[in-house]
């Protein structure tokens, strides 16, 4: 019984450091593995300026890490890679699929081949060994806007690393306005059919993309925009002001309709300048007919996760019915598990360190049940100045039981219980000790 309790106290003391999670891997600056073109030649020409490269998205598929770089400002050579997952921490991007495709052609009118990514923020990797990826087609974002080339639903083969499809999104589904900046994926009973959930951050919508019928359609609903009481934020010690809609969103684990007699899932989803949590059935967002009053009455306030709780991105964990998501304000990680009601309680901040979390930016579960983060200080990036000394990137990683034990979103266990003890002693300690101060 004594070392059980010592194992719960030494659990929740290492859960309360700042080394829970040390960096698996980080960068001062992001370098490229050159090969044909040398990176002295590539930094002459503009093609590779080291300070304009800054990561916002990652995935996990077997021994690959992919790492997206969209293209804010020149000198991105590359903005879909990957780099191996027992490399060294500080290892170069290797472009993805290729150099040849990930370069852009150097107009302003087309890209290389079907398989060039010109500006991905996320990515997402399914079941079924396929990597998909939804390009914006722009560079250059931050300054002058160029349209390389029309947006694009872009899926790859990871077994071959092959491009499996590129469907180019038409004009019925974007915005002049348009940021897509994630995408996640539906699998129904095989791999052919598949639908595909993208978050238009800048106009207020989901996109969704059928591969089975190769078709896309725009989905609107008011909870999509922004709440202006939530759009104040600072990190790293920059202000800055956001009207972010839609950004994130993630799938539950199936449930069966009663009236279909198949399965639908749940999509969570979440505008970033937001504090509150929604749902919507894919359902209602399969059927590219639905009519406009249910699409109104379709999404359900799940909850509020409390002041400056602001997030880029989220995560679901099948396993445990665990969301995970980003904590911008608060440089951490909280998660809700969805078995349990939607409360402040119940949204735990379990991960914050204001040094290796600094912007949150980018949140995955793999098939293996780890949990990655990503973390680039991108106010100070976008709004400020960064110091390429310091490192400023990193990624981090653990198993999903290791990073919830002991918190409100771990499963009530007997262990669950002795930390509940612990942490009842522990504050019961300070009490006391308060007292006598």
């Amino acid at each position: 019984m004594k070392a059980a309790v010592l194992l719960a106290i030494f659990i929740y003391i290492f859960q309360k450091s700042s080394g829970l999670l040390p960096p698996k891997f980080q960068w001062k600056s992001l370098d490229f593995a050159f090969e044909a073109q040398s990176r002295e030649s590539a930094i002459a020409s503009g093609l590779y300026i080291p300070e304009n490269n800054m990561p916002t998205g990652i995935a996990r598929w077997k021994e690959k890490i992919f790492i997206t770089i969209p293209r804010w400002k020149k000198g991105v050579p590359s903005s879909l890679n990957y780099i191996h997952l027992n490399g060294s921490q500080q290892q170069p991007l290797i472009p993805y699929p290729s150099w040849t495709d990930a370069m852009l052609s150097g107009k302003d009118c087309c890209v290389r081949s079907n398989s060039t990514v010109v500006s991905t923020f996320r990515v997402h990797v399914d079941k079924c060994d396929r990597l998909w990826v939804v390009d914006n087609g722009v560079a250059d974002m931050a300054n002058e806007v160029k349209q390389i080339s029309d947006p694009a639903v872009i899926i790859f083969d990871l077994n071959t690393d092959k491009l499996i499809r590129r469907h180019t999104l038409s004009d019925d589904v974007l915005r002049d306005s348009s940021i897509l900046t994630s995408i996640v994926v539906d699998i129904e009973k095989n791999c052919s059919e598949a639908f595909a959930y993208i978050p238009d951050m800048g106009s207020n919508a989901i996109i969704v993309y059928s591969l089975g019928t190769d078709d896309a359609w725009r989905v609107e609903n008011h909870y999509f925009h922004f709440d202006p009481h939530a759009g104040t934020y600072k990190v790293g010690g920059v202000d800055f002001y956001w009207s972010d809609g839609v950004s994130s969103v993630a799938l539950s684990q199936p449930r069966k309709d009663s009236y279909y007699g198949y399965s639908f899932r749940d999509l969570f989803l979440h505008p970033t300048s937001s504090t509150k949590q929604f749902k919507m059935s894919t359902k209602l967002l399969k059927d590219k007919n639905v009519s406009e009053e249910d699409i109104f009455n379709g999404v359900v306030v799940v909850g509020d996760r409390g002041p400056n709780s602001q997030a880029t991105a989220c995560d679901y964990d099948p396993v445990s019915n665990i969301l995970f998501y980003t904590q911008l304000c608060k440089n951490g990680v909280g998660c809700w598990n969805t078995d349990k009601p939607f409360s402040a309680e119940n949204n735990p901040l379990i991960i914050s360190d204001c040094n290796l979390l600094e912007f949150p930016n980018d949140i995955k579960v793999d098939q293996e049940g780890n949990i990655w983060i990503l973390s680039d200080r991108q106010s100070r990036f976008l709004y400020d100045s960064m110091d390429f000394n310091q490192t400023n990137f990193r990624i981090l990683t653990a198993p999903v039981s290791t990073v919830v034990q002991g918190t409100a979103c771990e499963k009530t266990t007997a262990f669950g219980k002795a930390m509940s003890f612990v942490k009842r002693g522990t504050t019961r300690s300070r009490q006391s000790l308060s007292k006598d101060l």
